[in-house]
């Protein structure tokens, strides 16, 4: 069996076992821990997470920034109008 190289991380010079990297880069990879993700990462700065939608994990999409939702909060319901009473008929 010939050899496939060695590791494409750099400064590892181990063999290959997947996706051009050795078994503990490819470990890594696989993870989600190596600047190139395997999977599409979340957006907010600092999380490596996988993206569920709209660019970020499931996490982050649950709180999302009030800027993001159109800046202030939704305001509150008008209140209900009072109800009308019927004209009192004459005898």
């Amino acid at each position: 069996m010939g050899t496939k190289g060695s590791c494409k991380a750099e400064g590892c010079s181990k063999d290959v076992v997947g996706k051009g990297y050795c078994s503990g880069h490819y470990k890594k990879w696989r993870q989600g821990s190596l600047p190139k993700a395997r999977y599409a990462t979340c957006k907010q700065e600092g999380c490596r997470k996988k993206q569920v939608a709209f660019a970020r994990c499931e996490e982050h999409q649950k709180k999302k920034p009030a800027a993001a939702e159109g800046g202030a909060p939704a305001a509150a319901p008008a209140a209900a109008a009072p109800p009308v009473e019927a004209p009192a008929a004459e005898a």
